[in-house]
């Protein structure tokens, strides 16, 4: 017992003992933490102190700064208002002198006015003596003429009416005989003009009647066993294919229709393009060609028809104009020809003050029936005024097509600048050209007509077969025999041949008389010895 009651004492002995030795320890801390705490208000204190003294010369340099800026602001204000007042003295004495000014204009008019009516005055007292001075005098001329003043006026109007007949004779009769004298140079200019302003040469577009193929497994690829595909393809396209005898290496073409030989060509040329070839391969390639041919026809005539700005054309007029793309007369094609045509009368029209439109639509349309004549009996002239007819055409229009070969007289100047533009566009240098074997075949056909005559000695076609001159034998043939040759060689070119332009025939007669002075050895004389 003794020794619990010892423990419990020795507990609360340890117990109040611990607290009393915490309680200092704490007291302590706190003593520490408060002096801590008074150190740190020191030097916060002595920090504000600081930071209120710097945010107080802070202000006060930004006090002085506006200061001295609105000061500044102030002078430069009181300067301008002092520049303003000025502006505004001068402006006040300006607007005194203006105003000055108007007093003494407004005096001037004042002045002015009074006169002017008083000169109005004077001019109605001119008036009314005039009046009165020409009623007497007319009173004075009706009495010695013995006419009434109706008969006086009639006379007068009769008398002026001859005077401006005879003016208006003489006037009318010189510019006509200046129009007569002028008219050939007016008309050289105008076409010259036309030429230059009117179409662009560009290179001309040769229609390709043959097709070279040299690989020889290529031609038998083309022609198949006994010429199976070849026959097929002519019976697909409606063309007659045949190897050249002379040149086996090339397949020509032939047909009198310029679309199916285009048909055929683009075929031909797929089916030489293609890996292998079989029946069925062919037909679709051919009717491809068939429908890429139909759609060139279309875009052909859409573009020249747009270009040419001649208003609205016949959806199906438009693909005539496509057929002309693969139509050519005397080796020129005819859409190009056609084109050009165009071009020229809207020139010529533009010059003399005519319709533009009309005449280009007429120089369009003037050999739009060469794209059905080797389809359809008649002249391209016939049935380019009937398809003209069909589809509504300008009247005018119309008599140009008729009229462009002189197969009816014009009833309109259109007509006639049509036929004009027709001409230069054919006859000009370079418009025409032909394919090599027709260009051979003209010149050996000039050179054979002049060969057969008797007493030609040689020939020779030159200028691109637009000339021939033909050397004869002088020992049998004389002057007048060589001029006879010349007409006969003339009218036998314009029967047999077919030629674009005209052909220039030249006979030479030649006779050379040749002497020789020297030739035979001279005898020497023999001296005396």
């Amino acid at each position: 017992m003794l020794i619990l009651v010892a423990g419990v004492a020795a507990l609360v002995i340890g117990v109040v003992g611990g607290y009393q030795i915490e309680n200092k320890n704490l007291n302590k801390r706190l003593s520490v933490a408060q002096r801590t705490a008074e150190d740190l208000e020191i030097k916060n204190q002595a920090k504000i102190k600081d930071a209120v003294a710097k945010i107080n010369q802070d202000i006060e340099e930004e006090v002085q700064d506006f200061k001295t800026e609105e000061e500044q602001d102030l002078l430069e204000q009181q300067t301008e208002n002092q520049t303003r007042n000025e502006h505004l003295d001068v402006r006040e004495k300006s607007l005194n002198s203006f105003s000055d000014r108007l007093d003494k204009i407004q005096e001037s008019l004042q002045a002015r006015q009074n006169d002017l009516q008083e000169l109005q005055s004077q001019i109605d007292r001119t008036k009314n003596e005039s009046k009165e001075l020409q009623r007497k005098r007319h009173e004075i001329v009706y009495a010695k003429s013995g006419l009434s003043k109706e008969q006086a006026e009639q006379l007068v109007i009769q008398n002026t009416k001859t005077s401006l007949n005879r003016d208006y004779e003489i006037t009318t009769r010189e510019n006509h005989d200046f129009m007569v004298l002028n008219a050939a140079k007016d008309a050289r200019n105008i076409m010259v003009e036309a030429l230059q302003d009117g179409p662009v040469d560009v290179p001309r577009d040769h229609i390709e009647r043959n097709i070279t193929i040299p690989d020889e497994k290529i031609r038998n690829k083309v022609t198949g066993k006994n010429e199976q595909r070849l026959r097929l393809i002519e019976t697909l396209t409606g063309v007659d294919l045949i190897f050249n005898p002379e040149a086996e290496e090339t397949l020509i073409i032939s047909t009198s229709d310029p679309i199916r030989r285009e048909i055929a060509r683009n075929a031909i040329n797929e089916i030489i393009a293609a890996r292998q070839i079989n029946t069925g391969l062919i037909e679709n390639i051919v009717s491809n060609a068939q429908q890429h041919v139909m759609d060139n026809l279309r875009i052909f005539g859409e573009t020249t028809c747009s270009n040419l700005h001649i208003g609205w054309v016949d959806p199906d007029m438009m693909k005539l104009f496509g057929r002309l793309q693969y139509r050519t007369s005397y080796g020129q094609n005819v859409l190009q020809h056609s084109v050009e045509v165009a071009q020229l009368c809207g020139v010529m029209a533009a010059e003399l003050g005519m319709d533009v439109q009309i005449a280009k639509r007429a120089g369009l349309f003037h050999d739009i029936g060469k794209a059905v004549d080797r389809e359809v009996n008649g002249t391209h002239v016939e049935l380019g005024v009937k398809i003209a007819e069909t589809y509504g055409e300008n009247p005018v229009v119309i008599n140009s097509i008729a009229a462009s070969h002189g197969d009816v007289d014009s009833d309109n100047p259109v007509s006639t600048l049509v036929r004009i533009a027709d001409s230069m566009s054919g006859a000009r240098p370079g418009a025409r050209s032909e394919s090599v074997e027709e260009y051979i075949n003209r010149l050996k056909g000039l050179e054979r007509i002049a060969n057969a005559h008797a007493g030609v000695r040689d020939s020779y076609a030159i200028q691109a077969g637009r000339e021939i001159r033909i050397i004869v034998d002088p020992k049998q043939m004389n002057d007048q025999q060589s001029d006879e040759l010349t007409e006969q060689v003339c009218e036998q070119i314009e029967d047999e041949l077919t030629y674009p332009g005209k052909i220039k025939v030249t006979t030479i007669r030649k006779l050379a008389a040749v002497q020789y002075v020297g030739g035979k050895p001279v005898p020497r004389k023999k001296h005396a010895s």
